[in-house]
């Protein structure tokens, strides 16, 4: 601040700058809070510059030529002193000589001798309008002046169409100008999609001979914009615009073929090429590549670029279309052209892609990785092992789990950077000569070096390196060096355009290709590899175990020789002496099988060892097991019991037989992968396989057809493995028997109070042993032990104190002090306590029954949580004589279902019923329902939901059915209440009624069979198999 109180600001130390009639020292005034740089009087009276006004706009000018100002801020000054692209000292006399040829003299271009094109649409198209974006002041302003000069060129014409689409302005990189861009997503999706003809930049120079080093790069400007498009396809790429200031207000279209459009590149690069095909045939002399708009031209020698560039200069000047002055190189020895620097016959990498590619930080996620690994990739025929560099960096690519970036991968990806910074010069592809490929194959990447002689010299044309799928990496050295070979011969042909290709590799490959082995790979496979290398143009050299593929950077052992054809041999199996031959002598000889089918919506499975006249092993599985992991199943259980013995196993599954012979040792190569890369299925059983095939002695797994009919030996014992196996499904597990000696009677130790509860029971008798039984036979149990027992029968009932007591009563033992234990046991519960409702008080009423069992049924749906299969409902139908309750679980509330287990269930069992009774649920009023019972002449009575007279039973046994499950689920922790349900139906079935008598004891005239000497527990798991799980559970607590 200075003594006047105005802001002071400090002038710059002295410049040298270019006032472009000279140069001269000058310090500048810097102000940061003037909004636009100014020229001061000084400047402009050095300069000599003259100020116009023109349409109201001034204009700055030195010698009839404008001036052109240059602003940067301070921190950008040292830009002016980077090295600089020269630009071509002679582009004065290319434009004075040619000015059609260049937009910076003739305009924009327009193709004279390309008919407008007409835009193809789906059949299914539909017209698309896309609102326009909101666009900022800024924005809009930027673009407004390229909106005005594409109006007035014609490029952009007023319309009004039912298709628009966005324009989004797109700020220049350092720069405040703004470019339009139309986003035209929704048009292409509607538009016929066309072949792209457009050459890969990757084998694009292929076709330029290493003989004629002097080049010529030319780039096209505005190139879609020469070709005009057909007024009935204009309307497809309308836009909305306004410009209030200019008085237009509307939309705007396309006369010309548009920038963003996905056929445009495929359009532009076939017409060129049409139209630039007369001067490829009468300059010969001359090579001309064409990438769409980039056009290369090579002669021999000077003269020839020379001549070659006035030629073409004049022929696009002709066709209408304009080259940019500006991006011009016009006969040079070097050159850039697509990335590439090309010189004397060779191509480089330019310094501006390395240095793209140096410079990306460390990844931070998966999609930078991926970035990363496509940015490299462009540069990977310069860097020998690329594949093999980039190997660590491929797992992160995917988006599974926490991105980790470890050591390892910074190793990687700083080992890529520096093999780019060191990348060589490659020699261009001559397709006249032959080519040589160096292949070696190593942890599972093929690597290859792909050569030319040059007198006595070869040299490198590309580095090539791909990694095998991962079928073939789980081969043995010897394939994966076939699979090595066949990809590289593919990727080289793209460089080779069809020239012979000599092979050399540390293997003996011929051989192996004309006479393949019969177990690692399929028949397409092997086809398509002997297409591609069984060729007159590929040749085999002898077998080279150092070559330029085998000495490329890699820590690894000095190769080994070997034979291939015994190493194959060798990998064929797990164990080498398993055979599919059956064994001689004294053996023994089993038969397996695994069966798995749906019944009820449930997959049931099983698995069965068999020897052909008794039973072996077999067993239920659990329930989803697939038949594949049923028959692996069986043959681990096989081998597990042959431990230690000869034996031929049978078995008619492909599956478990590949396995074992086959499948094995590509595992044990490759690891546990499908040919996705994907972890397999039934990892767990295979690995069990695996292992149990050296338990036995000597072994031989045999392959033969199942089902049968046949009388042999070999068809009798699958048949009986088959049907063991369907009848272990069904819940029936039949294991070896095993005698075990006869437990002891168990001493009963009764306490002080107990002696006195028993001399109150009017008679009793005593064993020598000291157990005490009722007259009735009853063994009375301690008191501590007649409280486990009820305990045990409450926690797999769940009933109340009164139907408790009427159940331990019907046991084979007495409880001392029963109702008290009782009411504690049930009081004590703790899932009783938390879904019991509250006893109510209200008097007993009157309810319909029918006069005997099977006569009359009550019906009803009710809703439980989503169980497994969809299963989300409750069919309940409950016999109102005998209070029995049938319940299956469905997944929809629809009459089918209703109508079909009436069918299948009720009738085959109980007979028709002369009355049904439900509410009026659309499942029991639907056409469907009523009809069935019309036609078994079924008295169907609808009544109001809730009327205890009539629907009180089944809606109490719902309720009833629901507490228990929510008890044993909280009591077990299982949360599959289907699992449960049989139990639940255990229960209602056995808990006394009115009279004393359970729904079964009413139906069958008696109790349900047990052992007198076992618990009512272990009786039920008995004769449940599917309760085993919950009993376990319930004596563990």
């Amino acid at each position: 601040m200075g003594a006047t109180g105005q802001q002071q600001y400090p002038w710059t130390t002295r410049r040298t700058v270019d006032l472009g009639v000279g140069w001269d020292g000058h310090s500048f005034l810097v102000i940061p809070e003037c909004p636009a740089p100014l020229l001061g009087r000084d400047l402009l009276t050095k300069m000599g510059a003259q100020i116009s006004f023109e349409q109201g706009k001034p204009e700055v000018s030195a010698n009839n030529k404008p001036i052109t100002v240059l602003t940067l801020q301070l921190d950008d000054e040292y830009r002016l002193y980077s090295p600089l692209v020269k630009p071509d000292q002679n582009i004065q006399f290319w434009l004075e000589q040619f000015p059609q040829a260049w937009a910076e003299t003739a305009g924009m271009g327009l193709a004279k001798q390309v008919p407008p094109q007409v835009i193809q649409l789906k059949a299914s198209a539909t017209p698309v309008s896309v609102r326009q974006y909101p666009l900022s002041k800024e924005a809009r302003e930027g673009i407004r002046p390229h909106v005005q000069r594409l109006i007035q060129q014609g490029i952009l014409v007023p319309v009004q169409s039912p298709w628009n689409t966005p324009l989004l302005p797109v700020r220049k990189p350092g720069t405040n100008d703004y470019r339009p861009v139309q986003d035209l997503r929704e048009v292409n999706k509607q538009v016929q999609d066309i072949h792209p003809t457009v050459l890969n930049p990757y084998n694009l120079l292929c076709a330029l001979p290493p003989q004629r080093s002097w080049y010529t790069v030319l780039d096209l400007k505005d190139a879609f914009f020469c070709l005009r498009l057909h007024p009935t396809s204009q309307p497809l790429f309308a836009f909305e615009w306004r410009d209030p200031g200019a008085g237009r207000t509307g939309q705007l279209t396309w006369t010309r073929l548009p920038q963003g459009f996905k056929n445009s590149p495929t359009i532009f690069d076939e017409a060129l090429h049409r139209d630039l095909a007369n001067f490829r045939i009468q300059h010969p002399q001359v090579t001309l590549l064409q990438y769409v708009d980039d056009l290369l031209l090579a002669g021999a020698t000077k003269q020839d670029c020379l001549e070659g560039t006035k030629a073409l200069l004049l022929e696009l000047s002709d066709l209408g279309y304009r080259a940019s002055a500006k991006k011009a190189q016009i006969c040079r020895r070097e050159v850039t052209y697509l990335g590439y620097s090309l010189r004397g016959g060779q191509r480089w990498l330019t310094e501006a892609r390395k240095r793209t590619v140096v410079q990306i930080p460390a990844p931070t996620t998966a999609k930078q990785v991926r970035e990363f690994l496509g940015t490299a990739g462009f540069c990977r025929l310069w860097i020998p092992g690329f594949a093999t560099l980039t190997a660590p960096l491929y797992p992160l690519t995917k988006e599974k789990g926490e991105f980790s970036w470890a050591p390892e991968h910074q190793k990687a990806f700083d080992a890529i950077k520096k093999a780019l910074l060191s990348a060589p010069a490659l020699a261009l592809p001559d397709v006249t000569k032959p080519f040589t490929l160096y292949v070696d194959e190593r942890k599972g990447v093929a690597r290859g070096v792909l050569t030319q002689t040059l007198g006595p010299w070869r040299r490198p044309v590309a580095y090539l390196s791909k990694k095998l799928d991962p079928v073939a990496s789980g081969w043995p050295v010897c394939l994966k060096a076939i699979a090595a070979v066949a990809i590289l011969v593919k990727d080289a042909d793209r460089l080779t355009l069809g020239q012979n290709i000599t092979v050399i590799a540390p293997h003996a490959l011929e051989n192996i290709v004309r006479q393949p082995p019969d177990r690692w790979m399929t028949n397409a496979r092997m086809t398509h590899y002997q297409s591609l290398l069984l060729t007159e143009r590929v040749t085999f050299a002898p077998p080279a175990a150092l070559n330029p593929a085998t000495l490329l950077p890699e820590e690894a052992d000095e190769p080994v020789t070997h034979d291939c054809h015994q190493l194959l041999i060798e990998e064929t199996g797990v164990r080498k002496d398993l055979t599919d031959i059956p064994l001689t002598g004294e053996v023994l000889t089993w038969f397996t099988d695994g069966s798995s089918y749906v019944v009820e919506g449930k997959r049931m499975a099983g698995a069965a060892v068999v020897d052909g006249t008794r039973t072996i092993w077999a067993s239920s599985l659990p329930e989803g097991t697939s038949a594949q992991k049923a028959e692996l199943m069986a043959l681990t259980q096989a081998l597990r019991l042959a431990e230690g013995k000869s034996i031929n196993i049978y078995t008619d599954s492909r599956y478990a037989f590949a396995t074992a012979h086959v499948h094995g040792a590509i595992y044990k190569q490759r690891g546990l992968l499908t040919s996705a890369g994907r972890e397999i299925k039934n990892k767990e059983e295979i690995l069990s396989l695996l292992e149990a095939l050296h338990l036995p002695k000597r072994l031989a797994i045999i392959h033969c057809p199942g089902h049968q009919k046949s009388k042999d030996l070999i068809s009798r014992g699958n048949q009986m493995a088959d049907r063991v196996a369907k009848q272990a499904a069904q819940g029936v597990n039949l294991l070896p028997i095993i005698e075990t000696p006869k437990a002891p009677e168990p001493r009963r130790q009764y306490t002080l109070e107990d002696w006195q509860e028993i001399k109150k029971i009017d008679q009793f008798s005593e064993t020598p042993e000291g157990t005490c039984y009722t007259s009735d036979g009853k063994e009375i149990l301690p008191h501590k032990e007649g409280l486990e027992y009820v305990q045990q029968i409450h926690r797999l009932t769940h009933l109340g104190t009164k139907h408790l007591q009427q159940l331990v009563r019907t046991s084979p033992y007495h409880v001392l002090r029963l109702p008290g234990v009782a009411d504690s046991v049930v009081k004590h519960c703790v899932p009783c306590q938390l879904v019991n409702a509250n006893p109510s008080r209200i008097p007993p009423g009157k309810r319909l029954r029918g006069s005997h069992p099977g006569a009359h049924w009550e019906v009803d749906f009710t809703e439980v949580k989503p169980a497994k299969y969809g299963n989300k409902y409750l069919l309940v139908f409950v016999d109102t004589f005998s209070g029995w309750v049938e319940a299956y679980p469905t997944k929809k509330e629809t009459s089918t279902v209703v109508a079909k287990k009436i069918l299948e269930e009720i009738f085959p069992r109980f007979g028709i019923p002369k009355v049904i009774g439900s509410d009026n649920g659309p499942a029991f009023v639907a056409q469907v329902s009523q009809g069935l019972a019309k036609t078994l002449g079924i008295d169907w009575k609808l009544h109001c939901a809730y009327r205890p007279q009539s629907s009180g039973q089944v809606e109490r046994m719902n309720r009833t059915i629901k507490e228990t499950l929510t008890k044993l689920t909280t009591e077990t922790g299982i949360n599959d209440w289907i699992a449960l349900l049989p139990f639940v139906l255990f229960r209602v079935r056995n808990t006394p009624g009115q009279f004393g008598l359970t729904p079964y004891e009413l139906l069958y005239g008696g109790p349900p069979p047990r052992w007198q000497k076992l618990p009512l527990y272990i009786v039920l798991m008995c004769c449940f198999p599917s309760l085993c799980c919950l009993g376990s559970r319930c004596s563990s607590g």
